[in-house]
């Protein structure tokens, strides 16, 4: 480009470009031109540079806290090093982590009898274990171990003493008609006389019922037998005259006891 001088002004050199705009050197500086001012003007371009950052590693154990159990404990990253009590069993697997003598629930055995708790019907008692029916009574001492109706059988008849009308006789367990009947009879006979245990016994025989079946009417009873000596001492002294040894004799020989008889004697004599 053709510079041509027009003059100078305070100094400055005013040139003037033939095909360019008028430009304006400062004395000693290098030519600028307008367009190259207005590029030497604009601020430079920022570029954004995103700053990569570290993960955090809190306990400084090697493994960054979004990946660390316990990001404060540096002995802590996963569950398998979780062992509160020290027995080597991590805690998700310990059964109880705070017992060392615990890692499953087969060592849990409160009464020391070697059954495990949750296999033992008496946790807290040693001396049983197993109750099958479920009737709080063990097995060891249930004579109906499979049936929660029942636990009893003092005669061993096979007859739960709850239905057992003889308990404890294994010969017998239901009071049949026979014995009804016979109960029936002995208490019509005490109620209009007084009868010894053997006097009422033989008078039922000798209506006809069986020794066993009357025995059984006359204990049914219940009868106080020293009543019923005092009632017949009072009966023979009713109708005759009696030594106090001879209506002692009098009621012996009816089938009461020595006792018996000396205990009525001594309630009319």
């Amino acid at each position: 480009m053709l510079w041509i001088v027009l003059g100078i002004v305070g100094g400055v050199i005013v040139v003037c470009g033939i095909g360019s705009v008028v430009g304006v050197l400062a004395s000693g500086d290098p030519e600028v031109s307008s367009t190259e001012k207005s590029a030497v003007d604009l601020p430079e371009a920022q570029s954004e540079v995103s700053e990569d950052l570290e993960p955090a590693d809190t306990d400084a154990d090697g493994v960054v806290d979004a990946e660390d159990l316990d990001p404060n404990d540096p002995q802590v990253q996963t569950e398998d090093d979780v062992d509160t009590d020290k027995d080597r069993v991590p805690d998700y697997q310990d059964y109880d982590p705070d017992d060392r003598k615990v890692q499953t629930r087969d060592d849990v055995d409160t009464d020391k009898d070697g059954v495990p708790d949750y296999k033992d019907d008496f946790p807290k008692n040693a001396a049983y274990s197993k109750d099958t029916d479920g009737d709080n009574v063990a097995d060891q001492v249930d004579d109906f171990p499979k049936d929660d109706r029942y636990s009893k059988d003092t005669d061993g008849d096979g007859v739960a003493d709850s239905k057992d009308d003889f308990p404890a006789d294994p010969s017998r367990s239901r009071i049949t008609s026979a014995m009804y009947n016979a109960i029936d009879a002995a208490q019509s006979y005490l109620d209009y006389s007084a009868f010894s245990r053997t006097g009422l016994i033989g008078q039922l025989e000798y209506e006809g019922y069986k020794t066993a079946d009357a025995t059984f009417a006359v204990d049914y009873l219940k009868v106080d037998w020293n009543k019923q000596a005092a009632k017949s001492a009072e009966s023979y002294l009713d109708y005759s005259s009696f030594s106090r040894d001879g209506l002692i004799q009098q009621l012996q020989y009816e089938g009461f006891t020595y006792e018996q008889a000396v205990y009525g004697v001594n309630k009319v004599y």
